[in-house]
């Protein structure tokens, strides 16, 4: 089954500290169901790290997975399963030689 992929369609950085976003700092292909993540990150100042403040327009628009992409998800799961598997199956015989069972 198909899944929603969200990506990054659009970023834009700005510097300074409480910078506005504007309208027009959109993109002018917008959808109505893209997603506006608005990022902002105050200044710090230490004697070993620093960096100014900024604030990050990032817009993600969802859309279903490709064909290969799904069957590559699928290839991922059916490996990560199997080897979880094989952890439990070597955690419990580990458990049965430590314990005696």
């Amino acid at each position: 089954m198909k899944q929603k992929v969200k990506e990054q369609i659009y970023t834009k950085d700005f510097k300074g500290n409480l910078q506005e976003v504007r309208f027009s700092d959109l993109p002018k292909d917008i959808q109505e169901n893209d997603i506006i993540d608005i990022r902002r990150e105050e200044a710090f100042f230490s004697e070993n790290n620093s960096y100014d403040a900024y604030t990050e327009l990032v817009v993600i628009r969802e859309r279903e997975e490709t064909d290969e992409e799904e069957a590559e998800r699928e290839r991922n799961e059916a490996v990560y399963a199997n080897q979880a598997l094989m952890r439990d199956k070597q955690l419990f015989e580990q458990l049965k030689q430590k314990h005696g069972w």
